[in-house]
């Protein structure tokens, strides 16, 4: 047997527990720098996300708020072209009432003071504007000492009285 001497061999009996004690030292700083790696990657992918998202919000959002107001407009203009459609019929069915004879008589009639031949007719005047009575002569033998008063000043009509109103306004300038 031949003692081949070694580097083992001329190592103290404590060596292996301090070699053993150093790989375990290293093993766990190995560790640490990979688990910091993971920690810094990790650390990275979380703020890449972030700016991806913040990104995607700062693209979309005014997109997504434009269109969210055309909704809005658009329900507007439809509640707005169904208000003109429903004045629309209003008025369509009014016009068709005006192909009715008997309508277009009544309206002649009301609007117009129009009467048909035959008809008699009677005109209700203003108590202000119609014109007083004549007065009665005295029975014969009363005699009256008091006069007559004069009739009331006959009014123009209104529209006579608007335009001569105006024809004074407008020579208030000259």
């Amino acid at each position: 047997m031949s003692n081949k001497a070694g580097p083992k061999a001329r190592r103290p009996p404590g060596a292996r527990r301090l070699r053993a004690r150093a790989e375990g030292i290293e093993a766990s700083r190995r560790q640490e720098a990979i688990q910091a790696g993971r920690r810094l990657r990790i650390g990275f992918q979380v703020v890449l996300l972030a700016v991806i998202g913040l990104l995607a919000f700062s693209l979309i959002f005014p997109t997504l708020r434009l269109y969210m107001s055309q909704q809005v407009q658009t329900q507007q203009l439809k509640a707005q072209v169904e208000a003109a459609a429903k004045v629309n019929e209003e008025l369509e069915a009014q016009l068709k009432r005006w192909d009715d004879p008997a309508y277009v008589k009544a309206q002649a009639r009301s609007r117009l003071g129009f009467a048909m031949p035959g008809d008699r007719t009677f005109r209700v005047s203003d108590p202000e504007n119609a014109p007083s009575p004549a007065p009665t002569p005295a029975p014969p033998g009363e005699s009256t000492h008091l006069a007559e008063p004069d009739p009331p000043a006959q009014r123009d009509p209104w529209y006579a009285l608007l335009w001569e109103s105006a024809v004074i306004a407008g020579n208030a300038g000259k």
